[in-house]
């Protein structure tokens, strides 16, 4: 290795904390990065209402308000509080604009050939209309088995 020492500093042109509010495109792109936030959030109240579930005398006979006292604070107190619902309805906007501009992206960084022996490409709107397909299932499912839960 050679011992001759470099005088050459590097360019490093300044950048502004502002860079992305010049081009729509990188708007559209921080505004789509940032509702991680909201499924940060979420993501941390679930794994709440579970542990604190978790924390309740399951080995008890019967259920009662004392042996399910964690999970119903969780569900009275902190889910029911309007600021966690003003919360909970941002982050299903945010996370529903998350999807819809995932699901546009997805036939451009995904390329779906029709079959082995050819190059053409899956049309766009039937990979789209397959995500959106899968998200309405699964939203189906998660409300019947929620609304099947009711006493």
């Amino acid at each position: 290795m050679s011992e001759t020492k470099s005088f050459r500093k590097p360019y490093n042109p300044p950048i502004k904390a502002t860079w992305w509010t010049k081009n729509p495109f990188y708007i559209r792109y921080m505004v789509r990065e940032g509702t991680a936030v909201c499924a940060l959030f979420v993501a941390l109240e679930l794994i709440l209402g579970i542990f604190l579930f978790l924390l309740c005398d399951l080995s008890a006979p019967e259920a009662t308000a004392e042996t399910a006292a964690p999970y119903l604070w969780w569900v009275q107190s902190f889910v029911g509080n309007p600021i966690v619902i003003l919360i909970n309805l941002v982050c299903l906007a945010a996370t529903l604009f998350h999807a819809v501009t995932w699901f546009a992206l997805m036939p451009k960084a995904v390329r779906v050939f029709m079959n082995k022996n050819n190059t053409d490409l899956v049309p766009d709107y039937v990979t789209m209309g397959a995500l959106y397909a899968g998200m309405a299932g699964a939203t189906v499912v998660i409300l019947v088995a929620a609304f099947a839960s009711l006493p």
